[in-house]
């Protein structure tokens, strides 16, 4: 998003316009407002705000959408970050996905808030929030908070109030998906042909002027190429980022495919293959992620900025809010679609049948030994003591669950905060280039739409994304209809040492609580390579984090 802001309530010593000059990517026009106790500076872009108005007593700062009373907003609005100050309260929101970016630190006498976290950081140097690094190392994050203690962030479909008075802060979820989750009472032909109108009325919203699009040659892009001469926007520009030296990457061929049915050029730039540094992360985003350098990122948004495109859309999510797989046998059977499952059971063959069905009911430790599959999770949580250890192995989204129990936790954790600050660091890399980066996948009347399916319309064994498949049958180029992803791990492999990773851990000097730092450096010395490699990326980024902390 272009535009940004700055918000004191109370009284402070620090200036807002000095803490809005600390924000790094997001640009506009300079305005300073005052509004009794609250003091907002504000750099405003013509069409995404932040925008403020005053009626009958009520001011309203909305960001990404416009002004309008934030219980409507939190109805009906795709992205937004917005304040509404009464004059004895103060109501902080953001969009269901996380879509716009909004942060907080209390100080004493004031609240502040922020759409970015470097503001925050200025007012007063804060301290690393070990624990929360520690969870985010471990894959299991304290979703509110940054890695700054005190400085926390307004959560995805969650609000703040904070009362004037005392300036106490009171936290709620306003967007709870679980509620209509799976109540879809239409069948799988009706539901194609309704979420292809969503799809494209998903893409018409995000195309604005010159848009670009962040085509890998997957499904998902490829999809949101396809639909975008619909959405109004006849010559996107097609970025693809390739890997020369890394056939088990290519995915060109698939991506010229989709340019040659748009009849537009295909724009092929060179993946990052340099070495990576977790400090060169933070340089960029401030705060630590848990998202993994595959190198693609960068050289798409660079390409993008260079040629002036202000506008890009992206596939990212479409996993997620489509249903990740797993499960899906025993849901059919107990939603009681038992003319879906003779239908799949035909089409998949009695093997996958009963192999699927098996492993959703028979537990892992009821299996024979030679079907026992340890989870990411449970390959992570050696690494860790204690109530950490117990709650990687507790909250682990992979583990054997009851069916039931598995579909619905798989379906609603991709819509869950945890999942969708993913979002709001994509939002930060694309505003420090310029760009205005938006997900048809996180379109508001869309992700409804999908979390109300059931298993029986939504998913099928075997065939993931399978609505998006059916949904485009007739417009997907024949490489891609049944095909899967790319395999990037190479590059992550090529990029990370984790002996350099580890090296850099220990000469921190930082200790996070819960890691059992013995195991790890007996692990790594034996052989670095054999270390979970997503694990080793979290770990070097945090304790690098914590080291650079004033």
């Amino acid at each position: 998003m272009r535009g940004g802001f700055v918000a004191c309530l109370g009284l402070d010593r620090t200036p807002v316009e000095y803490a809005a000059e600390r924000l790094r990517w997001h640009r506009g026009q300079p305005i300073r407002d005052d509004c009794g106790a609250l003091h907002v500076a504000r750099l405003v872009d013509g069409r995404e705000g932040p925008a403020l108005e005053t009626r009958a007593g009520v001011t309203r700062l909305v960001h990404g959408a416009a002004p309008a009373p934030l219980a409507h907003l939190e109805r009906t609005a795709n992205r937004f970050a917005a304040l509404e100050w009464d004059g004895t309260r103060l109501r902080a929101s953001r969009d269901p996905l996380g879509l716009a970016p909004l942060f907080y630190r209390a100080l004493p006498g004031a609240v502040w808030l922020a759409t970015e976290v470097e503001p925050l950081v200025s007012l007063e140097d804060p301290v690393p929030d070990l624990e929360a690094l520690a969870a985010r190392a471990a894959f299991v994050p304290i979703e509110e908070r940054t890695g700054w203690s005190g400085i926390h962030r307004v959560l995805p479909g969650g609000a703040i109030e904070v009362d004037a008075r005392d300036l106490r802060i009171a936290r709620e979820a306003y967007w709870e998906p679980a509620r209509w989750l799976g109540s879809y009472r239409g069948g799988r032909e009706e539901a194609r042909a309704e979420f292809r109108e969503h799809f494209f009325a998903a893409v018409r919203r995000c195309v604005e002027g010159p848009t670009g699009i962040l085509l890998s040659g997957g499904l998902d892009s490829s999809a949101v190429a396809l639909a975008a001469p619909g959405a109004g926007c006849e010559r996107p520009c097609l970025v693809h980022v390739r890997f020369t030296g890394l056939p088990e990457t290519r995915e060109d061929g698939h991506a010229s495919a989709v340019a040659r049915e748009l009849g537009v050029p295909l724009h092929a730039v060179e993946g990052d293959i340099s070495p990576w540094s977790p400090d060169a992360d933070l340089d960029r985003l401030g705060i630590p992620y848990n998202w993994f350098p595959y190198g693609m990122d960068e050289p798409a948004l660079s390409h993008l900025a260079a040629h002036g495109t202000p506008v890009a859309l992206d596939g990212h999510d479409a996993d997620g809010v489509l249903g990740p797989p797993g499960g899906e046998w025993a849901e059919l059977l107990l939603e009681g679609a038992f003319g879906a499952f003779a239908t799949f059971a035909q089409a998949h063959g009695p093997r996958s049948t009963v192999t699927g069905t098996a492993a959703a009911f028979v537990p892992p430790w009821l299996r024979p030994r030679a079907f026992r599959r340890q989870t990411y999770a449970q390959d992570v949580a050696r690494y860790f003591q204690g109530a950490l250890r117990a709650r990687v192995l507790r909250e682990d989204v992979n583990r054997w669950r009851w069916p039931g129990a598995r579909w619905r936790v798989r379906q609603l954790q991709p819509l869950l905060p945890r999942a969708t600050v993913s979002m709001e660091q994509k939002e930060l890399e694309a505003a420090r280039h310029g760009i205005d980066l938006r997900h048809p996948f996180a379109d508001r009347a869309l992700v409804d739409f999908l979390a109300s399916l059931p298993c029986a319309v939504k998913g099928e064994p075997g065939r993931p994304k399978s609505l998006l498949r059916d949904a485009l049958e007739g417009m997907l180029p024949p490489a891609l209809r049944e095909r899967g992803k790319g395999d990037y791990q190479g590059v992550l492999r090529g990029r990370v040492d984790p002996t350099r990773c580890i090296e850099g851990i220990r000469a921190s000097n930082v200790r996070l609580p819960g890691l059992d730092y013995r195991r790890l450096f007996d692990d790594a010395a034996r052989d670095p390579e054999a270390l979970p490699l997503f694990l080793v990326v979290t770990l070097a980024r945090a304790h690098a984090f914590a080291r650079r902390a004033p």
